[in-house]
């Protein structure tokens, strides 16, 4: 989104209070009306899915100045998901008539919503395709991919650190940590990623893709 168009996002939600959510708190529930249009200020929030065996499978993640959820604002379907801080978060709810008034006057901040929208649905398909696809390497390749590109931190030496631990990795993949874990040290085997307790540290994201890619 261009600056303009996010400063313009800020200033609307600015004139609504914080509300604060603890790491593992549930912002919305699934089959629950959202409290309105829900825009993140800090941290990450979580969108999942929990199937009829139990098993939760990760939709998307959101960063800050996502507006969310979307498909509920803008079409008006019942809201299927649950929305959870994935860390400490704040959020600012404004209410839906005020919102979609914002967003009548500003028709190019709409255009802007809806690229990104599009660019989440495409990590979206391809996310569902490697969860189909039950090749567990490719699930995990594929989440530090998307984890590197959309919160890393990009180091001087071409690394990126990921704030992000073994547990918290399963759970975007949607397998066991001890998989995780195991595939973890195929990778580190290959110098493509580096693990401690506090973070991990994609070495090459290049040739992690290129990894990927030829799995497919």
């Amino acid at each position: 989104m261009d600056i303009k168009n996010q400063r313009k996002l800020n200033l609307f939600f600015a004139q609504y209070p914080i509300k604060q959510f603890d790491k593992g708190e549930v912002i919305i529930r699934a089959g629950d009306e959202p409290p309105g249009a829900v825009y993140v200020v800090s941290g990450q929030v979580i969108q999942y899915d929990i199937t009829d065996q139990g098993v939760e499978m990760t939709v998307d993640v959101f960063r800050p100045n996502a507006v969310l959820p979307l498909e509920w604002l803008i079409n008006t379907r019942p809201n299927q998901y649950f929305y959870e801080a994935f860390r400490a978060t704040d959020i600012r709810v404004a209410p839906v008539d005020a919102f979609m008034q914002f967003l009548d006057a500003n028709p190019g901040l709409v255009r802007s919503l809806l690229s990104r929208s599009l660019c989440a649905m495409g990590v979206m398909q391809r996310r569902m395709a490697h969860l189909m696809s039950g090749v567990s390497i490719n699930r995990v390749m594929f989440e530090l991919i998307v984890q590197c590109k959309r919160f890393g931190i990009a180091k001087p030496s071409g690394e990126c650190e990921l704030d992000l631990h073994e547990d918290e990795l399963a759970r975007r993949a949607g397998l066991t940590r001890e998989t995780v874990n195991r595939e973890l040290g195929k990778l580190k085997d290959e110098h493509l990623v580096t693990v401690n307790h506090k973070y991990m540290i994609v070495n090459n994201l290049e040739g992690l893709e290129e990894k990927l890619n030829s799995h497919l």
